[in-house]
């Protein structure tokens, strides 16, 4: 009996961790990378879905598009240097000479820019696929 009871709890817990395992892009959005256009709407739901899901992810709204369209971008890094985002950046613009003060350059920035242009669809595709891997 004590078998059991000890096997339906790690059972339990297993299935309650595989719930808050997040979903790859084609597990969200039903169907596999490429195989069609995915509208601009589903992609911001996917980066919003993933930044809620993970502590890895933050994602922003930095304007908007002449057909109100949000443009945005997410900040992928360490839960650690997601909490200390505000110092790195400052330090960025201190090593840019943009700040003033010393700079301690500890954290490498990685800028990956994907596609402006509705007619450029891989881009976009691929943006949703390498924040899910870059996570998990």
């Amino acid at each position: 009996m004590k078998k059991i009871i000890i096997t339906l709890l790690i059972t339990h817990s297993l299935l309650s961790f595989s719930q808050n395992l997040l979903q790859s892009p084609s597990q969200y959005l039903g169907y596999e990378i490429g195989e069609q256009f995915t509208r601009h709407s589903e992609v911001v739901r996917y980066f919003k879905y993933v930044a809620s899901n993970s502590a890895m992810v933050t994602y922003h709204t930095y304007g908007t598009t002449n057909e109100r369209r949000p443009l945005t971008y997410a900040i992928i890094s360490s839960e650690e240097n997601i909490k200390n985002i505000d110092n790195i950046r400052l330090d960025n613009l201190r090593n840019a000479g943009i700040e003033q003060g010393t700079s301690n350059p500890q954290t490498a920035i990685v800028w990956l820019s994907y596609n402006v242009h509705g007619n450029e669809a891989s881009s976009t595709e691929a943006a949703m696929q390498t924040v899910y891997e870059s996570i998990t």
